[in-house]
């Protein structure tokens, strides 16, 4: 049997499509015969031929606009809130619903995708005294206060929760902010001091070496509690929100001071 390159046609959920195969053929009774890796190529290249039909990401162009992101299948899976095996499964064939290829458009073009209010994290306490106190500990001042306002406190985490989100896909803790007139602030940050202060910080998830960088980078960018202060006020994207209104993560990719 000779091994041949042809092409076919076929209609696939209700579409007819022309997709490539590599199988064997007999020259003489003109029987086609496929190697498991073969018949594996088969179905990518049917699965492929109908999301170009259709208007979906095919795999290898998943996998492309990963790449050119350095976007791990890890970090795309956090940006869009999904399993990492959801997205091995759509690269190697699985068709995605048009839904969760709108999220992929946006997640490989440099958008913001998932939950935009959270930044793709539960809320966690322990993890934002957990960030401040390693903010301290590089900045060498004392950031986070009793009976404090979190005027300086939460700007900062501000920038490290949405520098997180642009460069992971995942805030660092979760948190949700606001537009109040002395610049970004937590969301109902009056009832979450106090509960900040006391939290646990070792409850907390243990900060990643990337996510301890971009705190690094925020405290080296703000070395001044007036820096921070200044430059959030600056930001756009807090210009242009009402007093109250939430500031969701994809603003993130619109920050300019950072």
């Amino acid at each position: 049997m000779k091994l041949t390159r042809k092409k076919k046609r076929m209609n696939f959920k209700g579409v007819d499509i022309d997709y490539p195969v590599d199988c064997f053929i007999c020259p003489t009774c003109g029987l086609e015969a496929a190697t498991l890796t073969q018949s594996a190529d088969i179905q990518r290249s049917i699965s492929d031929a109908y999301r170009k039909k259709v208007g979906l990401m095919t795999g290898s162009e998943i996998v492309e606009g990963r790449k050119r992101k350095n976007l791990s299948q890890e970090k795309l899976a956090k940006m869009m809130k999904v399993g990492i095996a959801s997205i091995k499964r759509w690269e190697t064939g699985i068709i995605q619903s048009q839904s969760m290829n709108k999220m992929l458009l946006q997640a490989v073009s440099g958008e913001a995708c998932g939950d935009f209010l959270t930044g793709n994290r539960s809320l966690s306490i322990p993890r934002i005294k957990l960030a401040l106190r390693y903010l301290e500990k590089v900045t060498d001042m004392k950031i986070l206060k009793e009976n404090d306002r979190f005027l300086y406190a939460a700007k900062y985490m501000w920038y490290i929760d949405m520098a997180a989100y642009k460069q992971t896909g995942q805030s660092v803790t979760g948190a949700t902010y606001t537009a109040l007139p002395m610049g970004p602030q937590l969301n109902n940050y009056k009832d979450l001091v106090a509960e900040i202060i006391k939290a646990p910080e070792k409850q907390a998830e243990p900060l990643t070496e990337e996510e301890k960088l971009i705190i690094e980078k925020v405290a080296h960018s703000f070395p001044t509690t007036k820096r921070v202060y200044d430059a959030s006020h600056r930001e756009v994207v807090w210009q242009e929100k009402s007093p109250g209104q939430f500031i969701p993560y994809s603003d993130a990719f619109r920050l300019t001071e950072l």
